[in-house]
């Protein structure tokens, strides 16, 4: 079973990605990990070649 995190009134299933975020997304840097802090949703950038997609991830520890 997938993990979902709620946004709004949607969910976002963890390993899910997309192509851009909301614009109240917050930048944070875990370790040496920066993610995309958005409300109670996690996104972690992943680039292909100069295409950047943001993979849902849990929150990090």
């Amino acid at each position: 079973m997938a993990a979902a995190v709620t946004i709004g009134m949607s969910a976002a299933i963890i390993g899910s990605t997309v192509a851009s975020l909301p614009p109240s997304c917050v930048s944070t840097v875990v370790g040496t990990v920066a993610y995309q802090h958005c409300g109670s949703t996690w996104y972690q950038p992943v680039y292909s070649g100069t295409v950047v997609q943001f993979v849902v991830v849990s929150p990090p520890r």
